[in-house]
C-alpha cells in the first residue's frame, strides 16, 4: 500500500479492495507507458484488460473516480486535445470549398472512448505514437451496443492482441476507410457492468480473451446499512497526483528474480493441485493468471518506488532523479520484492483464478461434457444439423440418397451446391472415401 494505493483503498473500503486494486493496477499500466517487465524470459508490456462485475447500485461509481484521479493529467489532456479536434473541424468545415484543404494532424489522445467504430478506434490507437493508451467504460453495454455482434468480434480480437503487445493492422481499398499499421499495440482497457453483460462480452469462451482478463466482483451491497460515501479530499487528490505523475516519467525493463520464482512456484502448484483433483477446468483457468498477476504485481512496486523517492528527495527531487538517471526505476524495483508484496502478488492470482471459476468454471465444464461433443483424433468438435444426417446415411451411399435424407430432415429439397459441399466436407474430414460414384462412409466414435 504505496502513497497512492493507501488513498484509493481507504476510499471504498475494505469489502471492495480488490476491484479498486484492480482499478490501480490498469489505470497504473497506462501512466507506465515506457515500463515493460521481463517475466518468464520474454519482455511484456504492463497492458491490461480488467473487468469489475457488480449489480445495478453496487459503488461501481467508486472505481470511476479512482481512475480519473490516477489518470488525471491524461484526461486533462484528452480535454485539450478534443478542444483541439474541436476547433480544426469547424476550420477544415468552414474551408471545405477552398482549393487547397489542410491535411488532418494528428490528435494523439491516449484516452480513448469505447463509445465509437472499431475502425475509428483502430486510427486512434495509431495516433497514440507508441504510448500506452487506456479506455475506462462504466458499462460494457457501451461497446457491445455500440458495435453489434461483428463488430464485438473484432473488439475481441483487438483486446487479445493489445494484451501481448502484437502488431494490429486494418487495411481497406478505399481512400476514405482506415489503413491501420500498428507495429506494437499498447493499450489498457478497464470495463465495468453487470454479469449479464460480461456472459455477452465472453460469448466466446475458447478465443484466449478469459485467459486475458482480470474480473473482479463488487461487494453485494443488497443489505447493507446506509453508509456516506465521501470523495477524495483535495489532500489525498494531491498525493494521488503526485506519484501518478512519477511513474508516468519511469521507464525501463523490469527484471525480478523472486517475482519469477514466486510466479512459477504459484503456478505449477496449481497445475498439481488440478491434476491431483482431474480438475480439467482449474488446469485451463490458470493459464495467463500467473502473468496477469505479475504484471498487477510490478504495477504496485511501482507506487512504492515513487514513495520512496518522494520520501528520500521529495516530490520535486524526486522528478528529476527520474528524468535525470532513466535506470533507477529498475534499480529501486528490485527491493521491493518483500515477503509482503510477494504475498500480494500470490493473493492476487489467487483471487484471478477464483473470480474465473466463480463466473465460468460450470461454463466450461459444460462444454467440456456437452453430450453433442465428440473427438475425431486429437481434435474437439462440436456437432451440425449435417452430423445428424450423416448418421442417418446407410454405410454406402449415393448423392441421391443424400439429396433425399436431406428433404427428410429439412423438409426442404437441397441445392445440389449444398450437396456437393456437404460431400466434400466429409470427405476433407476423413468422413467418407468415393468408391465407383458411391460413398462409403468410416466409423467414428
Amino acid at each position: 500500500r504505496g502513497q497512492g494505493v493507501r488513498e484509493c483503498l481507504d476510499h471504498v473500503g475494505p469489502e471492495n479492495l480488490m476491484p479498486a486494486l484492480f482499478t490501480i493496477t490498469g489505470t497504473t499500466s497506462a501512466l507506465a507507458s515506457e515500463v515493460t517487465v521481463e517475466i518468464h524470459n520474454r519482455v511484456h508490456p504492463l497492458n491490461q484488460i480488467v473487468v469489475n462485475i457488480g449489480d445495478a447500485a453496487s459503488k461501481k461509481s467508486q472505481m470511476d473516480e479512482i481512475f480519473n484521479e490516477l489518470a488525471f493529467e491524461l484526461v486533462e489532456e484528452k480535454w485539450r486535445i478534443v478542444e483541439e479536434e474541436k476547433k480544426w473541424r469547424m476550420e477544415a468545415k468552414r474551408d471545405r470549398n477552398a482549393k487547397k484543404q489542410k491535411d488532418r494532424p494528428r490528435f494523439p489522445l491516449r484516452v480513448q472512448t469505447l463509445n465509437t467504430t472499431v475502425a475509428n478506434l483502430a486510427e486512434r490507437l495509431e495516433d497514440i505514437d507508441g504510448k500506452r493508451a487506456i479506455s475506462f467504460t462504466p458499462e460494457i453495454d457501451i461497446p457491445l451496443t455500440k458495435w453489434g455482434r461483428n463488430g464485438t468480434n473484432e473488439f475481441s480480437t483487438m483486446l487479445r492482441l493489445a494484451y501481448d503487445g502484437s502488431t494490429y493492422e486494418r487495411e481497406a481499398k478505399s481512400l476514405e476507410a482506415a489503413n491501420v499499421h500498428i507495429r506494437s499495440l499498447q493499450w489498457t482497457v478497464i470495463m465495468c457492468g453487470q454479469p449479464e453483460s460480461l456472459y455477452k462480452l465472453m460469448s466466446d469462451l475458447t478465443n484466449g480473451l478469459l485467459s486475458r482478463t482480470a474480473i473482479a466482483k463488487m461487494h453485494d451491497n443488497t443489505y447493507d446499512f446506509y453508509k456516506v460515501d465521501l470523495p477524495f479530499t483535495d489532500d489525498e487528490k494531491r498525493r494521488i497526483h503526485e506519484v501518478a505523475h512519477l511513474i508516468g516519467l519511469m521507464r525501463g525493463k523490469m527484471v525480478l528474480p523472486l517475482l519469477e520464482e514466486k510466479s512459477i512456484k504459484w503456478s505449477d502448484n496449481l497445475c498439481k493441485h488440478a491434476s491431483k483433483d482431474g480438475n480439467d477446468v482449474l488446469a485451463r483457468c490458470r493459464l495467463r493468471d500467473n502473468v496477469i498477476a505479475y504484471r498487477m504485481t510490478v504495477c504496485l512496486m511501482l507506487f512504492k518506488v515513487a514513495e520512496r523517492l518522494i520520501n528520500e528527495h521529495g516530490y520535486e527531487g524526486a522528478e528529476k532523479a527520474l528524468v535525470e538517471n532513466p535506470d533507477i526505476t529498475a534499480e529501486l524495483i528490485v527491493d521491493e520484492q518483500t515477503p509482503a508484496m510477494l504475498k500480494v502478488y500470490q493473493n492476487i492470482a489467487d483471487y484471478i483464478v477464483d473470480m474465473e471459476m466463480l463466473f465460468f468454471g460450470d461454463k466450461i465444464k459444460a462444454k467440456y461434457e456437452d453430450k453433442n461433443c465428440r473427438v475425431l483424433g486429437d481434435e474437439r468438435k462440436y456437432r451440425t444439423n449435417n452430423d445428424t444426417i450423416y448418421e442417418c446415411l446407410p454405410n454406402i451411399f449415393s448423392k441421391d440418397q443424400l439429396a433425399q435424407q436431406c428433404k427428410m430432415n429439412t423438409g426442404e429439397d437441397p441445392a445440389e451446391s449444398k450437396v456437393r459441399s456437404m460431400l466434400r466436407n466429409w470427405r476433407n474430414q476423413g468422413l467418407i472415401k468415393e468408391n465407383g460414384g458411391m460413398y462409403q462412409k468410416k466409423k467414428y466414435s
